[in-house]
């Protein structure tokens, strides 16, 4: 793994996590054997379906359009130290409005069941609080119990419905 390439990176116990910027995001996006092979990593994250791929193109043109507040609103890609596989990513949804954002996430099916998200979204909910966010929130579908449990996990309370299921942490 090419930890000098990984700038604004946050570590945990197991995890690596890492933001795309326009820089890398692009070489993504373009050529992911080369951004592997520069970053050391082996992508196994989501499916690159065509709607992740669509998502990840209008990220590129939004981090260059607000390169400021990009890690409010980028994908931070989620790497297990001991074999550098990339396996999810976790992200703040939004720039902070008041101190408030949500925060959204994803991984490999393969991987649940270990912790790596709770992990990941505790160290990530740290850098947020670093950062001056002070309410996160999170939605998840009704029947998603493995998200709902990495919430509640994390300290996250249940807010509402409307649709979805709303959750809250306050990070005072």
């Amino acid at each position: 793994m090419n930890l000098s390439r990984m700038i604004d990176r946050i570590e945990t116990q197991r995890l690596i996590l890492f933001p795309y910027t326009s820089q890398n995001l692009l070489l993504f996006n373009t050529d992911l054997p080369r951004f592997e092979e520069e970053y050391g990593v082996v992508y196994q994250g989501e499916e690159l379906d065509y709607l992740l791929k669509g998502f990840l193109e209008k990220l590129q043109k939004e981090i260059e359009s607000d390169p400021d507040h990009y890690l409010f609103f980028t994908e931070f890609l989620i790497v297990l130290k001991e074999n550098s596989h990339i396996i999810g990513s976790i992200d703040y949804k939004y720039v902070p409005i008041d101190g408030v954002t949500e925060v959204g996430y994803g991984m490999n099916p393969k991987y649940t069941g270990n912790g790596y998200m709770t992990e990941a979204l505790n160290a990530f909910l740290e850098f947020g609080k670093q950062h001056g966010i002070r309410i996160v929130r999170a939605d998840t579908k009704s029947d998603n119990y493995k998200s709902q449990n990495v919430l509640k996990r994390c300290g996250f309370y249940y807010l509402k419905e409307d649709g979805n299921l709303w959750w809250e942490i306050d990070l005072k």
